[in-house]
């Protein structure tokens, strides 16, 4: 296997590097898999160095870090009790997002090829500049969202919670179909929105530095910067909407929706 530089652009699909059974293995999931185990290293540093004053920077900043999100999320649920039922999976999720937001970022990503089937492809790929992982870890939040719906509000619970009212009355009825399709743009969103933001930010980056030759370090830098501050807001969104959405979901007011519509005499 030869490595190369890339010149071409990143594809829009993540690539295959090879196959284990019939499941293709890629790019984007081999430094999904790097970032993740980055991620859990980082923070296991911390913990073993965290004490009641700690002395390591790590450790210090780390905690700073994970008070900040805690107290974001006590303010979401109200409830410093449901803010740390659901802390671990919304803090899992922001700094994994956001580490595979910056991922994109580092020398050689996207840019180190090998032969694949004889053709070059690209060794390491951002995760979330690949639409089946956002897709994959929208599944996952949504999917998570509706069995904590389900054990908290039960089965009848949870189907009031889109047919709220008299269901003989058909406008009851269409409301609650429309909540269930606003559960599927839901997930389409969450996938999208990441995706279509870290993607094109990779593109445009690539587009600048090609245009402009031996000054692209100058031309990118401030896209770089830009591309920073998107990580970070993008990370937030779907923490803090995974966060509206476990909120909603646990509630015992029947989803918020509109007041019940009467038949007419």
């Amino acid at each position: 296997m030869s490595y190369l530089a890339v010149e071409s652009a990143a594809p829009l699909g993540a690539e295959k590097l090879f196959s284990i059974g019939p499941l293709p293995f890629t790019n984007s999931m081999l430094f999904g898999i790097v970032t993740a185990t980055f991620v859990l290293m980082l923070f296991g540093f911390a913990a073993r160095a965290s004490q009641a004053w700690p002395k390591s920077r790590l450790a210090f900043y780390v905690e700073g870090f994970v008070e900040l999100i805690y107290n974001l999320m006590t303010e979401s649920f109200g409830d410093r009790k449901k803010a740390a039922r659901f802390f671990p999976l919304l803090l899992s999720l922001f700094v994994f997002i956001l580490a595979a937001n910056l991922s994109g970022l580092l020398p050689g990503v996207g840019t180190l090829s090998l032969a694949v089937d004889g053709q070059q492809t690209s060794l390491l790929r951002a995760f979330t500049t690949d639409l089946n992982s956002t897709l994959a870890m929208a599944v996952l939040s949504l999917t998570t969202v509706h069995i904590y719906a389900m054990r908290e509000l039960g089965l009848k619970g949870r189907f009031r919670h889109y047919f709220s009212g008299n269901l003989l009355n058909p406008m009851n009825i269409m409301i609650g179909i429309n909540e269930l399709f606003g559960e599927v743009l839901r997930l389409v969103t969450l996938s999208l929105r990441l995706f279509g933001v870290i993607y094109g930010g990779e593109a445009l980056l690539h587009a600048i530095s090609a245009l402009s030759g031996n000054f692209a370090w100058a031309a990118t830098l401030p896209i770089m910067f830009l591309e920073i501050f998107f990580s970070l807001v993008q990370a937030y969104l779907f923490m803090m909407l995974t966060a509206t959405y476990l909120v909603t979901a646990v509630s015992h007011e029947g989803g918020g929706k509109a007041p019940e519509i009467q038949p007419a005499t």
